[in-house]
């Protein structure tokens, strides 16, 4: 098999995934822990993961083949192969060929291939998208393909095709929503209810029945300031919200080097909660407008 981008270098070739047995001390001498295996780095011998027999890990050279099976597949080129978390979680990048543009604004797209080795990441398949003007970022999983380490992990062509066409549907679909974004005013109502989402603010902190803590105080003005700013950009609208949420995750959030990119942590899922909370509003939007009724106006912007 070719790889499409031969130049790409990924420290997942340098070391594999090996199994091991588990022994403990005892008065008897070592005795082998029945049931359990350990998986480790073939390098380093770092700890990745205390599993139960029936766990069968992807190896680091499958999860590399499956990558460039995608590209050659969907003639995406491969942007990048990496690790994280010290190789307990690798992510596979290919670049979407087609151009995307919101509200004047151009994305690119990403096919994005996940494994792990942590007994609790499935292989999966997502996206991952840019906003070009600012580099705000947001990714998802597709529920369609995460298989778990309980059986074989290689993928032929017809399974690859079939998701191909499951990320171009999910694709379509969300830049759909976002074009929808843009026709949606905010209100203060809508802005604040994301921004007390975003801070985890309890009931009573939102209704003013329960002080906010200095600490919630300082997130809230966070991001506060980057909805101001996005909003100030791309519109008064759920798409300057949205990327509003997308900047402050991003920029603001703690995001480090190592996770940069990745969807295994806080800001991915808060990223998820804003856009679902985006899409329902814009979705009950659409239903008013559709019903016209005029009583529920104070509702929208």
């Amino acid at each position: 098999m070719v790889n499409q981008n031969p130049s790409i270098v990924t420290t997942l070739s340098d070391w594999e995934v090996i199994q091991s047995k588990i022994s403990a001390s005892s008065l008897v001498g070592n005795v082998e822990l029945q049931g359990y295996k350990a998986i480790l780095r073939s390098d380093t011998g770092a700890l990745l993961n205390v599993c139960k027999k029936g766990y069968n890990p992807m190896s680091n050279a499958s999860f590399i083949r499956s990558v460039e099976r995608f590209a050659d597949v969907t003639n995406f080129p491969i942007e990048a192969i990496y690790e994280l978390e010290g190789g307990k979680k690798m992510l596979g990048f290919l670049k979407c060929t087609e151009p995307f543009e919101v509200g004047g604004f151009e994305f690119k797209d990403y096919l994005m291939i996940g494994n792990g080795h942590d007994g609790q990441t499935t292989f999966f398949v997502g996206n991952s998208n840019v906003m070009i003007r600012c580099r705000n970022r947001f990714a998802r999983q597709y529920r369609a393909l995460k298989v778990k380490h309980s059986r074989g992990l290689e993928f032929g062509v017809e399974r690859i095709q079939e998701e191909f066409f499951n990320y171009r549907k999910s694709l379509n679909a969300f830049y759909r929503s976002m074009n929808d974004f843009t026709k949606v005013e905010v209100s203060k109502e809508i802005h604040d209810s994301l921004v007390a989402r975003l801070a985890n603010l309890s009931k009573e902190e939102r209704l003013g029945h329960a002080e906010i803590s200095t600490r919630k105080q300082n997130i809230v003005s966070i991001i506060e300031a980057c909805f101001r700013t996005e909003m100030a950009d791309t519109g008064y609208t759920l798409f300057g919200l949205f990327n509003g949420l997308t900047n402050y995750t991003t920029h603001e959030l703690g995001v480090t080097a190592d996770n940069g990119m990745s969807m295994f942590n806080r800001a991915e899922r808060l990223n998820l909660e804003g856009y679902q909370h985006c899409l329902n509003i814009a979705k009950g939007h659409q239903l008013l407008k559709s019903c016209e009724l005029p009583v529920f106006a104070n509702l929208i912007a």
